[in-house]
């Protein structure tokens, strides 16, 4: 008797063992670059994929509910659920270092890297920020009145920043006056909650998802005004992006098992394609191949080709993944 819980004890200890070291050398592997960054929503966690072997290479805790991410290359910033902090990671050594407290600022959704600066929008407090990392500071914070700031972008010169409102429903875009800290508002009205958001390559349409309507709304950038309204025949599409071409936009649909392409030229649909279950977050392969998309209640992502528009692979071992970024390291 005494023999076999000896032996059971030592199984049990070398399977420990195993499955620790197995841990270990996941985390051991160093993160690739180029990077896919996958939020884990019910994980939470954020994974990182090699994009060429399509394996995730680490999973780093996230704090709860990771929800959008963005990177400067070095390091990751997650939008958590509700949190009065946004969640960095160091990529380089894929831990989590200290968080950035947003207190008194209201939990942060949509958040986007440019020149060296963070960007975050405040939902509740109505606001758009920008962080420096190189100060650990909040240099500006922009407030945006009775429109709840949710998603939002910001061109590669930092001077135009492109924003979404859910409630009551609005597309907006802020342009820099000047070198300090003045800013143009436009408001454009679009739909009830409005959501995705994507600008075309060429920077001259604004599109924006209005997910309780399941339209598109097109907006002159230069004009800013609306200038079509898209019907999709979705339900819940919260998602877009534009293919690097500009040739194709993919839309998301969460409530559904189909991601729809869109020709961007002639608005008309191009195909529908079959992904086995709800999309969420999308991300581009900047050389224009392929895109990836999260199947969020399936726990994959799906890798699409931009040639064939058929699925080409799929990521698994995910928990409920979301929010994807295309990291390059520095």
């Amino acid at each position: 008797m005494i023999t076999r819980v000896l032996s059971l004890l030592s199984s049990l200890m070398i399977a420990c063992y195993l499955i620790t070291a197995g841990a270990a050398d996941l985390q051991a592997q160093d993160t690739p670059s180029p990077a896919l960054l996958v939020g884990e929503k019910s994980g939470d966690l954020l994974a990182i994929v090699d994009p060429e072997t399509l394996e995730i290479v680490a999973r780093v805790p996230a704090n709860r509910q990771p929800h959008e991410i963005t990177s400067d290359g070095r390091y990751a910033y997650v939008s958590n659920s509700g949190m009065d902090f946004i969640t960095v990671i160091d990529l380089e050594t894929q831990e989590q270092v200290e968080p950035i407290d947003m207190r008194p600022l209201s939990p942060i959704h949509g958040l986007w890297v440019s020149q060296g600066k963070l960007y975050f929008a405040n939902e509740d407090s109505r606001t758009i920020s920008s962080y420096n990392p190189d100060t650990g500071e909040i240099e500006w914070v922009l407030g945006t009145g009775e429109w709840m700031s949710h998603m939002l972008m910001v061109s590669e010169d930092a001077n135009k920043i492109f924003a979404t409102s859910m409630f009551p429903g609005s597309a907006l875009i802020l342009e820099r006056v000047d070198h300090r800290r003045m800013w143009d508002i436009s408001v454009i009205p679009t739909g009830p909650r409005a959501e995705g958001l994507d600008v075309s390559p060429d920077g001259r349409e604004f599109w924006v998802t209005n997910v309780h309507e399941s339209t598109i709304s097109i907006i002159d950038v230069e004009a800013r005004e609306e200038i079509e309204k898209i019907d999709l025949p979705t339900n819940f599409s919260n998602r877009l992006k534009f293919t690097p071409d500009g040739r194709y936009v993919v839309v998301a649909e969460l409530q559904g098992d189909e991601v729809l392409i869109l020709d961007a030229r002639t608005r008309e649909q191009v195909k529908r394609i079959d992904v086995g279950g709800g999309t969420e977050g999308i991300q581009m392969d900047p050389d224009g191949s392929r895109f990836f998309i999260s199947v969020s209640p399936e726990n994959k992502v799906a890798v699409i080709d931009l040639e064939t528009l058929e699925v080409t692979g799929e990521i698994h071992g995910f928990d409920n993944p979301d929010g994807l970024w295309w990291q390059v390291g520095e």
